[in-house]
């Protein structure tokens, strides 16, 4: 599909004439961003899967609930480019209104499902994660803004991380918590976002598009299947497991309901317990 992309001027902040609510995913090929988009999908939202994978993107996609005929659509590129989250935006406005965006992409580089030390991350690691986690989100917001109803009704979610407040604990055989699997990069990272959250809730509140952010501590998902779970992980979370991406989505549907109307810029944990401050 040939994509056209909007210019940024003035015209691209006119609102779409459908009525038709649209959502976009990113990340939503991967274990958490498909639950989330199989959820706003049964909520009636024509949802738009971005990934870095076409036929990922696709399948996810295709395999998602049609509440009164919605389009949804597959969307693949690099989120790290402006320019591709420049087409996203325009591509999920030719649906119909962007209500919501779900930043759900993000990585988490390990070595054998352990923890890279900070001093053996490799300039290209830490680059990567940077861009992955922070800048997509960021790029993507700053281009489908303008295309997001002003009535109150539009709402933004950030997927962010337990690490973001607690840090990514000490050394593989450090006897003293937290112990978490993911490298300095990543728990910057999600500081980082955490940060743009709130800030960005304050840049856009005159436009009354709220935005929150949801911090998961462990989920059970494919980024998670490699990571070998032992009494230090659990023993951390009062309720003694992981998350189900289902718990997350449907966090996600809170924060994007009328029920939420009056909440904007917070951090929600998600974690079992775990304390995180």
């Amino acid at each position: 599909m040939e994509i056209t992309i909007a210019q940024s001027t003035d015209q691209a902040f006119s609102q779409p004439s459908t009525l038709t609510r649209t959502a976009i995913v990113t990340g939503g090929a991967g274990g958490i961003g498909r639950t989330i988009s199989r959820r706003l999908a049964a909520e009636g939202y024509a949802v738009v899967v971005a990934d870095i994978d076409q036929a990922a993107a696709d399948q996810a996609a295709a395999s998602l609930p049609q509440i009164d005929g919605a389009d949804h659509r597959g969307f693949a590129g690099d989120l790290t480019d402006s320019g591709v989250n420049r087409a996203l935006a325009a591509v999920a406005a030719e649906t119909g209104q962007i209500s919501v965006l779900v930043n759900a992409v993000g990585i988490s580089p390990k070595r054998n499902g352990r923890k890279i030390p900070f001093f053996e991350l490799a300039d290209e690691e830490w680059n990567q994660v940077m861009a992955v986690n922070v800048s997509a989100p960021f790029f993507l917001v700053r281009e489908a803004f303008r295309y997001m109803p002003t009535d109150g009704s539009a709402s933004i979610v950030n997927l962010l991380s337990i690490t973001a407040k607690l840090g990514t604990g000490g050394p593989s055989d450090a006897s003293f918590g937290p112990f978490l699997p993911s490298s300095v990069a990543y728990g910057a990272s999600k500081a980082a976002l955490q940060n743009l959250t709130a800030s960005l809730s304050h840049e856009l509140a005159g436009r009354r598009i709220r935005v929150n952010g949801i911090a998961p501590g462990f989920v059970q998902t494919p980024m998670m299947g490699d990571v070998p779970v032992d009494e230090r992980l659990l023993g951390q979370v009062p309720m003694r497991r992981f998350a189900k991406p289902e718990e997350i989505a449907d966090a996600v549907a809170f924060l994007i309901s009328d029920k939420a109307s009056y909440i904007t810029g917070i951090s929600l944990d998600i974690n079992g317990g775990w304390r995180t401050c």
